[in-house]
């Protein structure tokens, strides 16, 4: 599905199995699209009927805004909170007879979440997203790649080896309670993943501040990779959200087109790229001996 198939309606117009691929930023004057990270199948229901009692929720009753104004677009489950909004608000859809001709969204894996150890100081670590009841001990989903634990967790007296696709999590010797068991064997699931848990506490990776203007960031899937990006609307910052910024100079670099159909070449970090984008702009104007002759 791309931008081809949208169509824009009022928020309680949306149906079930309707597309939600965007909101529009507040009037009046022109309304920008702004893309969610990512796009989910619409379900909606009567504001105030949360399966969970969500945090949207209580932050949308606190408002004190009359009830009937609202509408729920997707109800809370074990990952998400309800996606809320006012009734009248415009919505960027792919309708459902026309996303049915479509892979459902489901086929797609999620985009993965970040995880740390010792209070941020190893990781961050991609896993799948956990469900709202999940704790600390509890087994994150990872892949072969991050299940291969640095040796930096020799500190605690833990080290990995691989048993062909099987990872074995020993202890110290003289630290074990169980001395015939030296150890875990964590074998790949169906899907080919490590499930890790008990061991340690693992911490989900809070959502990194902007480093220019340290206003919240959202996540965006660059090149098959995951990045963060501002939310100020007068903001183009963009970052991994490591501790080093000098990290940042690695981010793919992009192009945007703007209403008056000018192409923008940014660094990876959201500076426009001047020379790049002067260049782009004379290869597509006029020819300037034609121009010249003229």
């Amino acid at each position: 599905m791309d931008h081809t198939h949208l169509i824009v309606v009022p928020a309680h117009q949306v149906r079930t199995g309707d597309v939600v691929a965007a909101f529009f930023t507040d009037g009046p004057g022109i309304r920008h699209a702004e893309h969610i990270p990512e796009a989910f199948t619409a379900h909606p229901r009567r504001f105030g009927t949360c399966p969970v009692r969500c945090e949207e929720c209580a932050d949308t009753s606190a408002r004190g805004v009359a009830a009937d104004r609202y509408v729920c677009l997707d109800p809370a489950d074990d990952h998400n909170d309800c996606v809320i909004v006012f009734r009248n608000t415009p919505v960027a859809i792919v309708p459902a007879d026309t996303a049915a001709r479509f892979p459902p969204l489901h086929s797609t894996p999620p985009l993965s979440d970040l995880f740390t150890l010792d209070d941020g100081e190893h990781g961050p670590y991609e896993a799948l997203p956990v469900p709202r009841a999940w704790g600390p001990w509890q087994p994150i989903s990872v892949t072969r790649a991050t299940a291969d634990l640095p040796a930096t967790h020799a500190g605690r007296h833990l080290t990995c080896h691989w048993l062909h696709d099987t990872l074995l999590i020993s202890s110290d010797p003289r630290l074990r309670i169980d001395p015939g068991r030296p150890g875990r064997l964590i074998r790949p699931d169906a899907d080919g993943r490590y499930r890790i848990g008990g061991l340690w506490a693992w911490q989900e990776r809070a959502t990194p501040p902007c480093p220019h203007c340290s206003t919240a960031t959202e996540p965006v899937e660059v090149e098959g990779e995951r990045v963060w990006r501002c939310t100020a609307p007068d903001c183009t910052r963009r970052t991994y959200g490591t501790d080093d910024p000098g990290d940042d100079d690695a981010l793919p670099p992009y192009t945007e087109t703007n209403p008056d159909g000018t192409t923008i070449v940014y660094h990876g970090t959201g500076e426009i790229d001047i020379e790049a984008t002067a260049e782009l702009a004379a290869q597509d104007g006029p020819d300037q001996d034609a121009q010249d002759a003229e």
